[in-house]
C-alpha cells in the first residue's frame, strides 16, 4: 500500500508540535534528549522512505533468523528520533 506522505507529515507536524514544542521549519528542538530538526515535506518524505527501506531490511533479517546487524538498528532508532515517533514500526517498544 502507498504511503500518504501528505497525511504523515500533517500526523509528524502535530506530533512534533506537541512533543517538540512550536518551532520554525529548520530549527531545532528536543525530543528524547537528543536535537530534532523540524523537517519541511521534502525531507520529511525522503527520511521516511529511508526508514522504511531499512525497516523491511530488518524484517527480512528477523524472518530469516539472521543475526541483526547493530548498525542496522541503531539507524532505526536515529531516524525515528529525527521523525519524532514514539513507537517504532519495528524495533522493540523502550521499556
Amino acid at each position: 500500500m502507498p504511503t500518504d506522505y501528505a497525511k504523515e507529515f500533517d500526523r509528524y507536524l502535530e506530533r512534533f508540535h506537541r512533543v517538540v514544542g512550536d518551532i520554525r521549519t529548520g530549527q531545532y528542538g528536543t525530543f528524547r534528549e537528543r536535537l530534532v530538526r523540524k523537517l519541511d515535506a521534502g525531507e520529511f518524505q525522503r527520511r521516511v522512505e529511508d526508514y522504511m527501506a531499512l525497516g523491511h531490511r530488518f524484517t527480512e533479517m528477523v524472518n530469516r533468523g539472521d543475526t541483526i546487524d547493530d548498525t542496522l538498528a541503531v539507524d532505526l532508532r536515529a531516524i525515528e528520533v529525527e521523525l519524532v515517533m514514539e513507537r517504532s514500526l519495528f524495533l522493540p517498544s523502550r521499556g
